[in-house]
């Protein structure tokens, strides 16, 4: 099966009433409830970050699918002041703006050191969001798409709830500035399968428990 025919089929398992997933926006994770579809419209339950949200916005509408997390990348066409009408948002025309990913994320503010191959020294950044697949930081150094870096990091392990130490290696794969602080997302490479499961299940159990309706 082809691309465009596979997410066609996923579109129409997924994208219904009552579905839940979450909304994506700034580095703002927000569980949400599929409200009703149309052809041209998707309605979804307000967040606690509602007011925050405006017509013309992008975000990202991320959906539990039986084949991993569908994102849509879309825009906001209406925020309601009422809560039984919540947010509506455009079904993507474009496919290309629709896509599978393997690995759930979650928001989560986590100190973390990067280092640069190119670079002497460790440099402190805080992870932002976090999946088995990569992260997103900020950082004060400047860095570049396609970068090499080390990231080290900590998180406690989903089975014994000790702290486990991570290094990892990651390529930059896209970098925004944003205040005093550059946004740089990172992409893993080369990952040791027991570092990745290990990972995947702190996300996987953090999800769970703040967004038990979430079927994940």
């Amino acid at each position: 099966m082809d691309r465009i025919k596979e997410i066609e089929q996923i579109l129409q398992e997924t994208l219904k009433t009552g579905t839940v997933g979450i909304l994506s926006f700034e580095g703002k994770l927000c569980p949400i409830t599929v409200i009703s579809v149309t052809q041209e419209y998707i309605r979804v339950s307000q967040t606690k970050f509602s007011e925050e949200l405006f017509s013309g916005m992008q975000v990202a509408l991320e959906l539990c699918s039986n084949r991993g997390c569908l994102v849509l990348q879309t825009e906001i066409i209406e925020v309601s002041e009422s809560a039984e009408e919540g947010i509506l948002l455009a079904i993507p025309e474009n496919l290309s703006n629709i896509f599978l990913r393997q690995f759930w994320r979650i928001p989560i503010n986590l100190p973390a050191e990067i280092k640069p191959h190119a670079h002497p020294r460790k440099i402190k950044a805080i992870i932002r969001n976090i999946s088995a697949g990569g992260m997103l930081i900020s950082i004060e150094e400047p860095m570049d798409v396609g970068d090499s870096v080390e990231v080290f990091f900590s998180l406690m392990h989903s089975v014994t709830g000790k702290q486990k130490d991570f290094r990892l290696l990651g390529s930059v794969t896209h970098v925004s500035f944003i205040g005093k602080e550059n946004q740089v997302s990172l992409k893993f490479v080369g990952m040791d399968p027991e570092d990745e499961e290990q990972i995947n299940e702190f996300v996987i159990k953090t999800l769970r428990e703040s967004c038990p309706k979430l079927k994940v």
